[in-house]
């Protein structure tokens, strides 16, 4: 069942994001709007998303759009970067491939190394439901960006 955000708990989530945001890691507006919650494996170096999905996420079919798929594919996979590298890393080029559609629960999206370098890092990243059902996979290259000072 989808879940429903009525105004007042669109109010309060907004509210709540934007009273605790700061332009850091993990505390970008968006990502406390969406309740991501932030996980790092330090072993298998990976860093996994995981969100409520509700009806503000879907498409006018019903299923989630694939652009939200996309942003939490992409703050995953930058997310790698910012626990793992000593300097910011940007997006190159990504790319997304849907395989299920999904309109309820949790989603769950980690992000792993496929090959990782000093100026550019290869980065994949499985999104999967509460099943374990893949439902999409993004690959991305992301270029070390160093501020000239």
């Amino acid at each position: 069942m989808v879940r429903k955000i009525d105004k007042q708990d669109f109010m309060a989530l907004a509210e709540q994001a934007y009273d605790t945001y700061e332009h850091k890691p993990e505390n970008i507006f968006l990502f406390k709007f969406f309740q991501f919650d932030f996980d790092y494996n330090e072993e298998e170096r990976t860093c996994t998303i995981t969100c409520p999905i509700n009806d503000l996420m879907l498409n006018p079919t019903g299923i989630v759009h694939g652009g939200v798929f996309s942003f939490i594919a992409d703050t995953a996979m930058g997310h790698l970067n910012f626990h793992y590298k000593d300097a910011p890393y940007v997006t190159l080029d990504m790319n997304t491939t849907y395989f299920k559609a999904v309109s309820s629960g949790n989603i769950f999206a980690t992000a792993r190394y496929s090959k990782e370098g000093y100026k550019i890092s290869f980065i994949e990243c499985e999104i999967k439901n509460e099943n374990d059902d893949v439902l999409c996979k993004t690959t991305a290259t992301f270029y070390r960006y160093e501020k000239k000072k």
